[in-house]
């Protein structure tokens, strides 16, 4: 064997362990200090435990670059509870950042929750709609994204997006079917404010359940 060939063997041997030994700082320094994770699904996992949320199963996943480059949400959802999560890269490995469960114990027919991102900096938002339907007569539902704005009197609203989910849009599970819907609001102006209604429908049409969605997290960040 070569020298040329140890020293390559050599090197590679050290690369390999001082890989290995970054690992192992990451994962030290996550435990002691919390600072970050080596999975974006450690620090979705962080979410829920902090907001005492069972650990759900992963039902969908967006990427969101208006909010951060590496930035993802998660939905997951259980038995007992639905919840919703951000996480992004940074140098200390993956940060968690907020979430919000919606209890789903209630025996309620629909269940739905919102989260909103943006950077401080920015002015786009996205807008996350998310929940579960327990009601077998829900075949479709729709969210309803609506523009506040003032002409003499008390505010008016205007749709500015419709978002349907139905059929193939629906992510089954065995507790029920969930759903995730996204939209960018683009405000430049900062004079108005959105706020989303959901709508349920049957088959036939008819609506089901209509209310405007209060359940939520709102996040800016720096």
């Amino acid at each position: 064997m070569s020298m040329r060939m140890i020293k390559q063997r050599t090197r590679r041997g050290r690369a390999i362990w001082w890989a290995a030994a970054a690992a192992v700082l990451l994962l030290l320094a996550n435990h002691v200090f919390r600072m970050g994770f080596l999975l974006p699904l450690q620090g979705i996992r962080d979410i829920e435990e902090r907001q005492g949320a069972p650990h759900g199963e992963t039902l969908a996943r967006l990427w969101t670059p208006e909010v951060h480059a590496t930035h993802l949400v998660y939905l997951r959802g259980s038995e007992k509870a639905v919840t919703i999560a951000d996480t992004y890269l940074t140098v200390y490995g993956w940060m968690g950042g907020f979430g919000w469960t919606l209890d789903c114990t209630e025996d309620a027919p629909l269940y739905a929750g919102e989260m909103t991102m943006r950077q401080d900096d920015q002015t786009e938002t996205v807008c996350c709609y998310y929940g579960r339907v327990d009601d077998p007569d829900i075949t479709r539902v729709e969210i309803s994204v609506r523009r506040a704005y003032y002409v003499d009197g008390p505010e008016q609203w205007e749709e500015t997006a419709n978002l349907p989910v139905e059929g193939e849009d629906f992510i089954v599970r065995d507790e029920g079917r969930y759903f995730l819907a996204e939209d960018v609001i683009d405000d430049r102006s900062h004079e108005s404010y959105h706020r989303a209604w959901i709508i349920a429908y049957d088959e036939d049409g008819n609506v089901m359940e209509e209310f405007q969605i209060d359940q939520g997290t709102h996040s800016i960040y720096f």
